[in-house]
């Protein structure tokens, strides 16, 4: 290896030395061989081969045809070979808004000839066998990582089936391996397929022409005067058909961040037959108000068959919209989400409270409202909420009455929501998890339409796919639990989702959960499905449940289905109608230019939609000046599909930071036992109870954790905090009079939570919490402190056979423990509180 010369940069007429590289060795030695090869294309492949094992990139330097010459040649070179450009002569000529450029060449003077002899065989010859350079990883190369015709059809069809950069690259990894090739070579491949698809046109125009071709429904305004898109709706074919034939309830939202115009998304969904949401229609829009959404309104309109209409839209506090489906749909009832309710409450009425115990106990008071059935318990829940707070707290009175209550009470409270045929829908979170399901087939959202579109279209017909193979299912599978009589009319005629439900009916009727005489309807009313007063009557005789007590909703399991509706031959309107043409042109020769030039383009539109005129929609001005913070992340977020949080998500996020600040200074206040217990324990807790100590796990939980490893249930805290849970749902009148509404709502608060380490109103009360866990597990559970000790007995069932006791010790004023007691050792006397409310059962 030899010092010398190496990059040459032309300058003017001569040519800059520069001293600063090395000679490598000759590596021509490699091609040098006695083979003869029978093609050209035969004698590529081997020079590139070898120059890639010994890592350099050869490229084709120049070639002859073989009309050209009587001895055709070809000449490679390497690919860092040539002078790089001239920096004098640019001067002057650096371009705006363009990306940076740069060059690899060095000069290298490396240099193979292949040429044919006169057997009609070609031989490759060294020319020049040193290079001039340090050898790199061939992927800084990046015609070593160009695509061939399979990998280009890789890529094809994997962008095509929506697949992200990164998925086809490890796949072209996984296929070949070896294979140079770069995300940023997926990128370009990407955008080379895109320019192909649009054939010289815009985007606008290739939009168009795929959703004619693909069957949809579209509907667009435009500008008139600019000529820009500003709204446009479409349905897939199939989801038109399945929404005329599953019209009983739609939800209906907006999400944001979709595509570089930002315009918001209104998405309309709706519920098969098998509980599957499926996406009824899209359309951006170019604005939030009104006019708009009656736009969106009138064109999902007109995909319904004259004979069916919309029963029931749920839909958040959007008043734009809600007076829009007011004036298009009149007959159909529109019911406010009841989530998007409580969040409001919560993000405008935690700050009138000083503690988050108040709040939350104020909201467990607001949601036993929400939830009443009736409108006599509506009026005695909300009363009782009017008394305990009116004076305390005026404001939130005041907020929820006038806002909520007095005008939405009938479309929110129970008491009358349930009377409609909602199928269980009183949110808007089918339509929620649907927007989140879309977006995680998004990679940016600075797509354009047609990119988003071929989204939607994967994603859609994915979601279709889905909804045949449930369709199918419950018309082949028959569930072990259907196999009885009382479900032969219905098995293979109804869905298995519609029977899930009525199963779970039936068993509630047997053990008693729902007496037939104080049936509510709700089923009925709310599901289209027999409830407990029906079913009652089948089980007594040992019949089948008729089909006809199950609403038409569950029993369409075919896409070709429709409703069973009388439909009369004078409502069919005829495509082929002469009379309408001929009105159409007449009215056509009277009416303005501009109307005739907005008929033309529409027409145009659907015939022939390369030939469109529409342009995109209008870009949304950028802020001027350097955005704050981060650019990086600044790029970051208006690239990414997440909307930006809500009013209650920046309340809770303050909650959250204060929760923290309280943690820190409680910790160093508290000495939690971690890893033991202190040496101290012994004079903590009572003579009796100091024999055999078992420490548990420190993590706030420990109270729990002692329970279930009591119980033989290994350290499933989170289990013992769910069944206890159970336990102040189902026996709910009875915690009522022991502790009152408010203390039972703060126990249940304090059993939510599954996260370590679990906040400070979230440990484990005693005794409160005492009688839940003997009541729930019927056992005898004994509980030892230095202040005071007790036996806390079941409320409300009969001692078992064998009577199971689990002793526990509180110590340091913050943990648990569990203790094993000699035989002989008394027990503490029981709770009073047990004395006075258990019930007759549980006296032995």
């Amino acid at each position: 290896m030899c010092l010398g010369v190496s990059y040459l940069i032309m300058s003017s007429k001569e040519l800059v030395l520069f001293e600063n590289s090395e000679f490598y060795e000759d590596v021509g030695v490699h091609f040098t061989t006695a083979i003869h090869f029978q093609s050209k294309e035969n004698l590529i492949d081997s020079a590139r081969n070898i120059a890639k094992d010994l890592g350099f990139v050869l490229i084709i330097k120049c070639s002859d045809k073989l009309t050209d010459r009587a001895t055709p040649r070809v000449i490679f070179c390497c690919d860092r070979g040539g002078l790089p450009t001239d920096p004098e002569k640019s001067k002057g000529y650096v371009k705006k808004n363009i990306r940076k450029s740069s060059s690899k060449r060095c000069g290298c003077k490396f240099a193979l000839k292949g040429h044919k002899n006169e057997s009609d065989e070609w031989k490759l010859v060294v020319i020049h066998g040193v290079h001039n350079h340090q050898f790199v990883h061939l992927e800084a190369h990046p015609y070593a990582g160009r695509l061939d015709v399979d990998g280009q059809k890789i890529v094809e069809e994997m962008y095509n089936a929506g697949c992200k950069p990164c998925k086809i690259l490890a796949m072209l990894k996984k296929r070949y391996p070896g294979n140079c090739t770069t995300l940023r070579t997926i990128y370009n491949a990407k955008a080379k397929l895109l320019r192909a698809q649009l054939e010289g046109g815009t985007p606008i125009q290739y939009l168009f022409k795929c959703i004619n071709e693909a069957g949809y429904v579209s509907f667009t305004q435009v500008n008139e005067s600019t000529l820009q898109l500003e709204s446009i709706f479409f349905a897939h074919p199939t989801a038109v058909r399945l929404t005329n034939m599953f019209s009983s309830v739609y939800m209906v939202d907006c999400t944001y961040k979709t595509n570089r115009y930002r315009l918001p998304l209104l998405s309309i969904v709706g519920v098969t037959s098998t509980n599957q949401s499926f996406f009824c229609s899209f359309a951006f829009m170019s604005a939030e108000n009104e006019a708009c959404y009656k736009w969106a309104l009138e064109c999902f309109k007109l995909i319904f068959d004259k004979n069916v209409h919309p029963n029931l839209f749920v839909t958040d506090r959007e008043l734009a919209l809600m007076n829009a489906i007011q004036y298009v749909f009149p007959e159909a009832k529109n019911l406010l989400c009841q989530v998007h309710i409580h969040r409001n409450i919560l993000a405008n009425c935690r700050n009138f409270f000083t503690h988050d115990k108040e709040c939350d106990v104020f909201l467990g008071i607001w949601q036993l409202v929400v939830n009443s059935s009736t409108e006599n318990e509506f009026q005695k829940q909300f009363n009782q909420l009017l008394s305990t707070y009116s004076s305390k707290n005026p404001a939130v009175v005041e907020y929820v009455k006038n806002t909520w209550v007095e005008p939405y009470k009938e479309i929110f409270v129970s008491a009358w929501v349930d009377k409609f045929l909602h199928l269980g829908n009183t949110s808007t979170n089918r339509v929620e998890g649907g927007h989140s399901q879309l977006k995680n087939f998004f990679e940016v959202s600075i797509g354009n339409l047609t990119t988003v579109w071929q989204t939607f279209d994967n994603m859609i017909n994915l979601q279709h796919t889905e909804i045949m193979r449930q369709f199918g299912q419950s018309k082949i599978q028959v569930f072990a639990g259907f196999k009885g009589v009382l479900y032969a009319n219905l098995v293979g005629s109804v869905s298995n989702a519609a029977l899930d439900i009525i199963k779970k009916t039936e068993e509630s009727v047997k053990s008693g959960v729902v007496q037939a005489g104080q049936c509510t309807h709700k089923i009925r009313y709310t599901l289209g499905l027999p409830c407990a007063h029906e079913l009652v009557f089948y089980m007594k005789d040992c019949n089948s449940i008729p089909l006809w007590l199950v609403h038409t909703q569950w029993k369409l399991l075919t896409l070709h289905e429709k409703p069973d509706l009388e439909i009369k031959e004078e409502q069919h309107e005829s495509v082929e109608n002469e009379n309408d043409v001929e009105e159409i042109l007449n009215k056509y020769s009277s009416i303005s230019d501009l109307q005739r030039r907005v008929i033309k383009r529409k027409l145009r539109e659907i015939v022939a939609p390369d030939a469109s005129q529409t342009k995109d929609p209008k870009l949304p001005n950028k802020l001027r000046g350097r955005p704050r913070g981060s650019l990086k992340k600044f790029i970051d977020d208006y690239k990414s599909t997440r909307r930006e949080p809500s009013h209650f998500e920046h309340v809770l996020k303050e909650e959250h930071a204060v929760f923290k600040i309280k943690k820190v200074k409680l910790l160093r206040k508290i000495i939690r036992t971690k890893g033991g217990l202190v040496e101290n324990v012994r004079n903590q807790l009572p003579l009796m109870a100091q024999p055999h100590l078992l420490d548990v796990q420190g993590d706030e939980h420990c109270g729990y954790r002692v329970i279930s490893i009591a119980l033989h249930m290994g350290e499933n805290w989170m289990q013992v905090r769910h069944d206890l849970a159970g336990e102040l749902h189902e026996n709910k009148l009875l915690y009522i009079e022991i502790f009152g509404e408010s203390r039972r709502l703060e126990l249940l608060h304090s059993l939510d939570c599954w996260v370590v380490p679990a906040p400070l109103d979230r440990w484990m009360t005693l005794p409160d919490m005492g009688l839940i866990v003997a009541s729930r597990y019927n056992i005898q559970l004994v509980h030892f402190s230095r202040d005071q000790s007790f036996t806390f007995l079941p409320l409300h069932l009969a001692p078992p056979a064998v009577q199971i006791t689990i002793h526990m010790g509180f110590i340091n004023d913050n943990h648990f423990v569990l203790l094993k007691m000699k035989e002989e050792c008394p027990p503490p006397s029981v709770f009073p509180v047990w004395r006075r409310y258990h019930q007759q059962v549980a006296e032995e």
